[in-house]
């Protein structure tokens, strides 16, 4: 029964080492989107995409930053979701995905046909998609933090004066936002 339990957790271990290992590339560029934006939006005080277990909980990597207004945290909390949005401007730039006004889709040649000739090309695309798409996935801590950003005095003042801004735009230049 005890030996059950230990092949069990080293088991769990394993796996985390894998999910660790595979998905490096993806934590380290979702880590740096957040310390470009603690760059721009306060000042970054640490960067660690060492692995650890916090609680029950496995944290990937952190970046540490002191912001002088707390609504700016959340501009470096949702920093890995402007990366999505940035690489998806630049697979468009590179037509190798289509923008309209429904859901965007993607052109990239791999599809399941020619997955049935895996080739080392293949493998690093299919691993290349996974990584890109893992940087921008945010994680419980970076939604925590980006509410609370917003959910503060700054963060009230900044949605009251882009409520302001966008009020004024709709009346003053109605066609300007096509929200008619």
């Amino acid at each position: 029964m005890i030996g059950e339990e230990v092949a069990g957790v080293q088991a769990v271990k394993i796996r985390l080492l894998l999910k660790v290992v595979f998905l490096f590339f993806g934590t380290f560029l979702h880590e740096l989107a957040h310390y470009i934006a603690a760059l721009i939006f306060g000042r970054p005080s640490g960067f660690s995409v060492v692995p650890r277990i916090s609680g029950e909980h496995i944290v990937f990597g952190n970046v540490k930053a002191a912001t002088r207004f707390k609504v700016l945290s959340s501009f470096i909390a949702i920093a890995p979701v402007i990366w999505w949005v940035v690489l998806c401007l630049f697979l468009a730039h590179l037509r190798m995905m289509r923008i309209n006004a429904h859901l965007p889709g993607l052109d990239i040649a791999l599809s399941p046909g020619r997955m049935r000739t895996l080739s080392w090309t293949n493998l690093l695309l299919l691993w290349l998609a996974i990584q890109f798409l893992w940087a921008g996935i945010p994680s419980v801590q970076d939604i925590r933090t980006f509410f609370s950003g917003l959910i503060s005095l700054s963060g009230a003042l900044l949605c009251g004066a882009a409520a302001v801004v966008i009020y004024l735009i709709v009346h003053t230049r109605p066609g300007l936002l096509l929200l008619q």
